[in-house]
């Protein structure tokens, strides 16, 4: 219900059925910069002169009606807010656990492309025995078997001096083997 209607209600109840008497009443009602004792004021004395019944009850129950449609408006907008900012919360919350999510999966990705696979652990393989690397107990193209102590047996003066190639290439040679250059690193 409308203060309009409710003032028409309440001046029924005094027998004033003056639709302007009651939008009068209701544009007070509704100032916001009036207090509420200054309302109160005003309408007695508008309504003394417009009737000599008593006005009192009339206008504390209009008074106390805004009042509380007031107060029931802010709560209600207090409840929205409130909400709000709850969906807010909730959708920054799902925010993050998808960043999170694409995060770990992108770092799953990013180790699963530094693993290799099966075919290519098997051509890495072939090719450090083509170019004399040595894997654990494996064999070499001639297929003799060789052992992993027997490069642990050479001094690093040795592997520089390139004594037993036959063992194990000098290092600038595995480079130029792979297309780096001496002096260089590839990352």
């Amino acid at each position: 219900m409308s203060l309009l209607d409710q003032v028409v209600k309440q001046l029924a109840s005094i027998e004033l059925k003056d639709d302007d008497i009651a939008e009068y009443i209701a544009g007070i009602v509704e100032d916001a910069s009036m207090e509420e004792e200054e309302k109160r004021d005003v309408i007695t004395e508008f309504l003394s002169e417009a009737t000599d019944k008593d006005t009192t009850n009339f206008v504390s129950a209009i008074l106390n009606d805004w009042k509380k449609a007031q107060e029931e408006r802010e709560k209600e907008a207090d409840e929205r807010k409130a909400k709000l900012i709850a969906d807010a919360k909730v959708r920054e919350e799902e925010r993050r656990l998808k960043a999170e999510k694409e995060q770990e999966e992108n770092r799953q990705l990013r180790n699963a492309q530094k693993e290799l696979s099966k075919e290519q652990k098997e051509a890495r393989e072939k090719l450090m025995q083509q170019y004399g690397y040595v894997t654990e107990g494996g064999d070499d193209e001639d297929g003799e078997s060789r052992k992993v102590d027997e490069l642990a047996s050479l001094s690093p003066k040795d592997r520089r001096k390139n004594k037993h190639a036959s063992a194990a290439p000098s290092i600038g040679q595995s480079k130029r083997r792979f297309g780096e250059r001496e002096g260089t690193e590839k990352t």
